[in-house]
């Protein structure tokens, strides 16, 4: 554990908002989640693949974005396509258990966890800051907390549209990362790296054209975040740190990319070294978001009508002040 971080923690307060009906029922949820976490690891697995078959039947509109995402960068079609988005869906499903047991389990459980570290070499004697890249995985939280094991990290994070979520996921991200920043706080980060901090980043998904540049991924353009970029003439270390369950072994591999002077060839290759480790468990990474929704593709996913009206009341209202 690491002392908290009373930047992070005053950030993340505990508000009246926090005990509406609503909440209280995300809360119970929680409750639930972190009691079951207890269990054996090997039973939180098999737990996870029902809850997975479960979640691929309650949402159909994830399916289809899963399936039109595999599609496009895996080319599956037929049977073949659906027995990868069942197996897919049983790795979300492990990867709920995999988030609870990264954010609760003791030291000791963690410790247990088969895992193997390659290339310790690349962040061994750092006497700089780095930039660790990081996959959009359905164990990403429980990867956080595995690195965190050999690392001191910092890193960025994404608020989430569940407040008691959002809580509980900072709250317990607090005691292995030792500051937090949201994603409007890249200035701060820059700072963190200057001061000898390893800084976590998932580039992998599309943030929005205003702070991207269309670049290949799986061939295909894509929204590509230019924030890594920024650190290529800083002559900061950037580091991929991939984290994949082989045979259930968490494997940590770094890799080192190398910077360019040039911002499209350094995405490129960003993106390229996403592909090379997201085609080492493709079943283990996080299909179901839309990361082809920018450009050219904006009309590839199915609408989600109530989902959109609600960002664009929320859009109208911002206007409003």
């Amino acid at each position: 554990m690491i002392p908290p971080n009373f930047m992070t923690e005053s950030k993340n307060k505990f508000s009246p908002s926090l005990l509406s009906l609503k909440s209280i029922i995300t809360w119970i949820g929680m409750g639930l989640l972190r009691i079951i976490s207890l269990l054996p690891y090997e039973i939180l697995m098999i737990f996870g693949d029902s809850l997975g078959l479960l979640i691929l039947k309650l949402s159909p509109h994830r399916k289809e974005i899963s399936i039109i995402n595999i599609n496009r960068c895996l080319q599956k079609e037929g049977d073949e396509l659906n027995q990868f988005v069942k197996s897919n869906f049983k790795a979300v499903g492990r990867g709920v258990f995999e988030m609870a047991i990264g954010w609760w389990a003791s030291d000791k459980k963690i410790k247990n966890i088969k895992t193997r570290l390659i290339n310790s070499h690349l962040l061994e004697n750092q006497n700089k800051g780095a930039l660790l890249l990081i996959k959009h995985s359905t164990h990403l939280e429980l990867d956080l907390r595995l690195l965190s094991q050999f690392f001191n990290l910092t890193g960025m994070y994404k608020s989430q549209s569940n407040a008691v979520l959002n809580y509980v996921m900072i709250k317990a991200r607090n005691n292995y990362i030792e500051e937090s920043l949201t994603n409007k706080e890249g200035l701060r980060a820059a700072r963190l790296i200057k001061s000898e901090k390893i800084f976590l980043y998932a580039a992998d998904q599309d943030y929005g054209l205003n702070v991207s540049e269309m670049v290949p991924f799986f061939g295909h353009h894509a929204a590509t975040v230019t924030f890594p970029a920024l650190f290529c003439k800083k002559n900061t270390k950037i580091i991929f740190a991939d984290v994949s369950n082989v045979k259930g072994t968490y494997e940590i591999e770094l890799k080192e990319l190398y910077s360019s002077q040039n911002r499209y060839e350094f995405l490129k290759g960003m993106n390229d070294l996403y592909q090379e480790f997201i085609l080492k468990e493709p079943e283990g990474y996080l299909w179901m978001h839309r990361r082809f929704k920018s450009g050219l593709h904006e009309n590839i996913y199915p609408k989600w009508s109530s989902r959109d009206k609600k960002r664009e009341k929320r859009r109208l209202k911002r206007q409003e002040y």
